[in-house]
């Protein structure tokens, strides 16, 4: 929906609703980051059990880049192309000449090259806006997730848009469409992004996802914490769990929390009293998912405690963005293995406890969004 007051140029909850929204901005058209989240098909789970050597990817957005994003435009009935490139010289010279025209340009990048959020990871399906370069310095500014801009050299964007890594190596990818064009969504637009949500937690196409996956997810972290896995390998398959629900773009909650917003105006535009019952019902699931996140890293023991505090402290700096949050938020990055190795030394006599605890929590997750889903496929 249309908001009152432009909401910021910079920040946002989700990196690839974010950045359309920040799109739209630019050409006129005021959507919410909720709205656009729900049009794309909002909230769904997915597992990806742990490779040998690696841990696993866990997630609770329906759909991976582009298909999310091409749902996303069409709700606001755009057509978007996906530009791929495989040689970095012309795709900056696209760029460059979008740039050129005065026009922001939505693209993608492995967040691992972008020094502002310090990542130890690779993760290719990153949206970001560059809104303008400086050709004789060097370098773009671009708008992301903190709270204002950012610089890189057109190195660092190069690398972030050329990197190979999986998963989701982004290929310069770059949107392009008659962003002009865009208009509010329909009421027909919000039913088939719920639909599509449906559709992806009911009918997944593999058990891992979905409600199954819920269910199989929570059966699996118990299995692993009753099991003789080394306890430094369980608290970071615990930790990795946490960032991805809580601290990965998702807005809290496993992307509940935005989920829970979309019903709401989804509620409004409508006038479906229906659509109104889940977002509360959506709201108690957001509830679950909190519980959930705080025993990925309980506060039981001292060790614990620091260690969620320090990425959630770490995540608020990166957040922020200025030069002394992000020296900040370097010093609490170097201090995460040692936290993590702390809490290792002390999961044994919390281990079966923790055991049971994560199991009834997802099991509780799961039955309010069955009864969510039942509702909603009704919609």
């Amino acid at each position: 929906m249309s908001t009152t007051d432009p909401e910021p140029l910079y920040g946002g909850a989700h990196c690839e609703t974010a950045s359309l929204r920040k799109q739209l901005a630019a050409h006129g058209l005021q959507v919410s980051e909720a709205m656009l989240f729900g049009l794309a098909g909002g909230i769904s789970f997915m597992h990806l059990p742990p490779p040998p050597g690696g841990r696993g990817f866990t997630g609770g957005r329906n759909g991976p880049f582009p298909e999310f994003t091409r749902r996303m435009a069409a709700g606001v009935g755009l057509d978007v192309e996906v530009a791929v490139d495989d040689d970095p010289d012309r795709a900056w010279a696209e760029l460059r000449e979008e740039l050129d025209q005065g026009r922001p340009a939505v693209v993608y990048v492995d967040l691992f090259h972008l020094p502002y959020f310090q990542a130890t990871r690779h993760f290719g399906a990153h949206a970001i806006v560059v809104l303008g370069h400086d050709p004789q310095a060097g370098t773009v500014t671009v708008s992301d997730r903190p709270a204002r801009p950012q610089t890189l050299t057109t190195a660092e964007l190069a690398a972030a848009r050329a990197s190979a890594h999986q998963p989701f190596p982004p290929r310069h990818a770059l949107l392009r469409a008659d962003w002009k064009t865009a208009r509010l969504p329909t009421e027909e637009d919000v039913r088939q992004g719920i639909r599509y949500s449906c559709r992806a937690m009911l009918h997944p196409p593999v058990p891992t996802f979905g409600l199954r996956g819920l269910d199989s997810y929570g059966a699996g972290l118990q299995h692993l914490l009753r099991s003789d896995a080394p306890a430094l390998s369980v608290v970071e398959e615990l930790a990795g769990a946490f960032v991805d629900f809580e601290l990965a773009g998702t807005g809290g909650n496993a992307f509940r929390n935005l989920f829970r917003e979309f019903l709401a105006e989804a509620a409004q535009l409508t006038g479906d009293h229906r659509l109104a019952d889940a977002a509360l019902l959506c709201a108690d699931s957001a509830g679950q998912w909190a519980r959930v996140i705080a025993l990925l890293l309980p506060d039981w023991t001292d060790d614990f405690a620091e260690l969620g505090a320090a990425y959630r402290a770490r995540e608020a700096e990166l957040l922020d963005g200025g030069p002394a949050a992000l020296a900040r938020a370097a010093l609490l990055g170097e201090r995460l293995p040692r936290l993590r190795a702390a809490a290792a030394d002390g999961l044994g006599p919390v281990r079966e406890r923790l055991a049971g605890e994560l199991r009834e929590a997802l099991r509780a997750v799961a039955e309010t969004e069955r009864e969510l889903y039942a509702l909603l496929r009704e919609v």
